[in-house]
């Protein structure tokens, strides 16, 4: 099997499952099974229910990484996206000692919807109370600390040249996709003359499940297809637009709430000092995020 060409490794909430519904499209990507593999980050999300839990997939050996890149072809490039890895602490250094000529990608988002999202992704999915945003705020670090991009990428920085990191911006992305994918593809070195379709793929909005058990039923079980090497039928599932139709039958409708004036004024000055040194790191305009 081929070695891992690429990671993605964030930001949380900021079109991670999108940019890899249609990476699995292109001919010559094979992104693994799950999306989210979450074998370099020490922790879990810090948040709720999950607050401090140590992650357990940290501590298998490599061939229980490459598993789940089993169902891939001869001579594809394999990569994972797994947003956690961003803020985690020990995340850099485990990807630089198993893949030190790995190439990074990281897609952030405006810090303040993206902590937005990512209460409304906890809210939705039980891991906190429904509680409020400002509450949330108070009681869970989570939400500013893995806003912090700046501070995280300094980390990366410490282990891996720039020319390793591709860096965007979701605004952008969105805006442009067929740039964003261009520029993606260039810089995994495969062929980005390809028609990408992205009518068929959602951006993994915010929704409430209706069952637990349900969902973490078929975690389980795509797991254990996965560790009996059968991750080829998780692919042609997705392919047929099983896995789309799963979460669309255990979603229940979210709240639609918006950031308060206040609460989001409060947050870009938070976030002003980290996004400067952002913009200087990687020789980037990124204004728009604080003057709001």
């Amino acid at each position: 099997m081929n070695n891992i060409t690429f990671i993605g490794i964030g930001a949380p909430r900021s079109g991670t499952s999108w940019i890899a519904n249609v990476l699995r499209t292109h001919p010559h990507i094979c992104i693994s099974e799950p999306k989210e593999v979450r074998y370099f980050n020490r922790h879990e999300v810090q948040a709720g229910k999950l607050k401090g839990k140590i992650n357990p997939n940290f501590d298998q050996d490599l061939s229980w990484y490459m598993r789940r890149f089993s169902h891939a072809k001869p001579g594809q490039l394999l990569g994972e996206i797994s947003p956690v890895y961003l803020s985690d602490t020990e995340a850099p250094e485990a990807i630089k000692t198993n893949f030190p000529d790995i190439k990074l990608i990281v897609c952030l988002r405006n810090p303040v919807d993206r902590a937005f999202s990512l209460y409304n992704l906890h809210r939705g999915n039980s891991l906190i109370d429904d509680i409020s945003f400002e509450t949330a705020l108070e009681q869970e670090r989570v939400y500013v600390e893995s806003g912090m991009y700046a501070k995280h990428l300094e980390r990366y920085l410490q282990y891996f040249n720039s020319n390793q990191i591709l860096f965007l911006i979701f605004e952008e992305f969105i805006a442009n996709p067929d740039k964003g994918f261009a520029q993606i593809y260039n810089f995994l070195g495969v062929d980005s003359n390809v028609n990408n379709d992205f009518s068929s793929f959602d951006t993994n909005a915010s929704s409430k499940r209706r069952s637990t058990k349900l969902h973490k039923f078929a975690f389980r079980f795509s797991q254990w297809l996965i560790n009996v090497r059968l991750s080829v039928i998780l692919t042609s599932l997705r392919s047929i637009g099983a896995h789309k139709l799963f979460r669309s039958i255990n979603a229940a409708p979210a709240k639609k709430d918006k950031v308060r004036d206040l609460t989001r004024n409060n947050l870009v000055e938070l976030f002003r000092e980290d996004i400067i040194k952002l913009e200087k790191m990687f020789n980037k305009d990124i204004r728009k995020w604080w003057n709001l």
